[in-house]
């Protein structure tokens, strides 16, 4: 039986041979030519463009007052909490002003009582001097008494020693009036610096803001280093940026620039610009100001900065650039047969790509799909529409 289904086997397999030998083509068919790729392509133009780099960062209050007190003491009252407006000048928070008040007290007292010795010693020095004449002119006399033989020599020294005395009371009084001026200014600035001191018990706003913090709490001790409270004023808001020279090259205090925040974009004024760079970093600082009512203080907003203009640029789209272990290539267009050309590339410019070496302008490049295709590759042309360009 075995042996049977074997036999079979092989009898089927011997008429399928023989059916396949019988049905072979007699010859083989020609192949046909492929079909050439398809790809777009555009020319290259020279054009003046002017580009533009576009930096980010946070925006901060256009003021901010970090406030302390000019004296040491305790808080007597808080007046305000975080998050009150506040005008310019408006009370914050005050010291207990005992002490002050009492030094202010005991300077206008000292300044009102040396007044009063300066008049006294005027009008004394007036009387001094009055005596002195009159006893120069008493030695006068007994001098010439004396020269008779009409007076005692006791009586004449005793003339001279009271002449002596007098001059000496004189030279006094009128050093004291002549230092009086002196004086007198000394004992107003500590009278002025009292008044003041006692004045700065009470911290008030700089400016018309927003109170952002408040440190203490009534009954704490304060000192002067202490910072107590910040006060900012968010009506305008500043996005501070640093950037590389090339881009402050092309900024001028008071530019206008295009500023994009959360609510979408709004027109910005440079108002301040680091001319010479930081030694460490070689970077320059920007501040660009905003209105405050477009974004919140804290939020990121982005600046568009313009660069130096170039004049007579070649450019293409950046689909049209194969990047290739590192270096780039077009394929450009010659006939129908792509050329894989070597280029050197420079600044992006939106969706474009500056070309520094490697085309003139004039040439067909394909602009897309360009990683698919290959040096000397024959292809069919469809023409953009559009120049590789703006």
């Amino acid at each position: 039986m075995k042996k049977a289904i074997q036999r079979n086997l092989l009898i089927a397999l011997a008429a399928l041979a023989l059916l396949l030998l019988l049905t072979r083509p007699d010859s083989t068919p020609e192949l046909e030519d492929p079909v050439p790729a398809r790809v777009l392509v555009a020319v290259v133009l020279n054009h003046d463009l002017t580009p533009h780099e576009t930096v980010s960062g946070h925006l901060t209050p256009m003021r901010r007052a970090s406030l302390h007190f000019e004296v040491s003491g305790q808080v007597s009252e808080r007046l305000v909490e975080p998050g009150q407006s506040v005008e310019a000048d408006s009370r914050l928070l005050t010291l207990v002003e005992d002490d002050y008040r009492d030094a202010l007290q005991r300077a206008e007292a000292q300044l009102e009582l040396e007044q009063g010795n300066i008049e006294k010693d005027r009008e004394l020095l007036r009387l001094a001097r009055r005596n002195h004449a009159l006893q120069k002119d008493e030695v006068a006399r007994l001098e010439q008494l004396g020269q008779d033989s009409l007076i005692s020599q006791s009586r004449l020294d005793e003339s001279r020693i009271k002449l002596l005395q007098l001059q000496s009371e004189v030279a006094s009084l009128k050093n004291n009036t002549d230092t009086a001026a002196s004086r007198l200014r000394l004992l107003e600035a500590e009278r002025s610096r009292a008044a003041r001191d006692r004045l700065r018990t009470g911290l008030a706003a700089p400016f018309a803001g927003i109170v952002n913090t408040v440190r203490v709490e009534v009954g704490d001790y304060v000192t002067p280093s202490q910072q107590v409270a910040e006060v900012i004023d968010i009506s305008s808001l500043d996005l501070n940026v640093e950037v590389r020279g090339e881009l402050a090259a092309a900024l001028s205090p008071g530019q206008q620039l295009a500023v994009t925040v959360d609510n979408g974009p709004v027109e910005g004024k440079l108002v301040a610009l680091q001319v010479d760079p930081d030694p460490e970093t070689f970077t320059h600082a920007l501040r660009i100001r905003i209105p405050g009512d477009v974004a919140r203080s804290g939020s990121v907003a982005r600046v568009r900065l313009p660069l130096q203009p170039l004049p007579q640029a070649v450019a293409v789209p950046s689909t049209a650039i194969l990047q290739d272990e590192g270096k780039a290539y077009v394929f450009r267009l010659d006939g129908e047969v792509l050329l894989r050309t070597p280029v050197t590339t420079g600044r992006h410019i939106g969706e474009l790509v500056v070309v520094t070496s490697g085309l003139n302008g004039g040439e067909r490049v394909v602009v897309r799909d360009v990683a698919a295709l290959s040096d000397g590759m024959q292809v069919s042309a469809v023409q953009d529409g559009k120049t590789a360009g703006p």
